[in-house]
């Protein structure tokens, strides 16, 4: 059992947070609504399946885990970018055939202009691999803090008279958002 709220002195209303947060989640599945549908000479009626998750605010205020970060588009930028490259660097290909009049300066000056804008963008694709580097790089040290966040998640309780949170052993009421941080900051993804 836990001491009682530090706030309020009461213990009716008090729930360990991993309670609190599984609790907060509803997992639903139901029918869609029916919807007509032409077919030929007549009309075919048919729905769909609906499922989802709902997901309290108590529940979501006190969610341990790092916010997901998706980086599908750097890679989709990525990959437009060396498409577009590419076709900047068929520029100076086509004009091979026919080389600019004043030597052999003048044709390297020409491919040199040519092709610059396909280095920049080369260039830019290249700024957005790192980038996606450094964002796989962080979220694995997100995830190898996990573990250290989840243990002092795990210590906390909530009083819902309050709506704050407490450990046992520190004697004082903290918001959702402060013990996140706290939670964060255990884990060594807080920014």
């Amino acid at each position: 059992m836990t001491d009682p709220c530090p706030s309020c002195g009461q213990l009716d209303q008090v729930q360990h947070v991993p309670a609190v947060y599984r609790g907060g989640h509803s997992f639903f599945r139901g029918q869609g609504p029916t919807v007509a549908v032409p077919a030929g000479d007549g009309v075919v009626y048919t729905s769909s399946q609906v499922s989802g998750v709902s997901v309290t605010a108590v529940a979501r205020s006190l969610d341990p885990f790092p916010p997901p970060r998706r980086s599908g588009g750097l890679l989709a930028a990525v990959l437009a970018l060396a498409l577009v490259g590419s076709c900047f660097l068929l520029l100076p290909l086509s004009a091979a055939d026919d080389p600019p009049p004043g030597g052999a300066g003048a044709a390297a000056l020409g491919y040199a202009a040519l092709s610059l804008p396909a280095v920049c963008v080369y260039g830019a694709a290249g700024v957005l691999v790192w980038l996606y580097v450094r964002r796989l790089r962080a979220h694995r040290r997100q995830r190898r803090g996990v573990p250290a966040a989840q243990q002092v998640w795990e210590q906390g309780w909530f009083c819902h008279r309050c709506g704050g949170v407490y450990f046992a052993d520190a004697g004082r009421l903290l918001t959702p958002a402060h013990f996140r941080q706290l939670v964060a900051r255990a884990g060594g993804y807080d920014r």
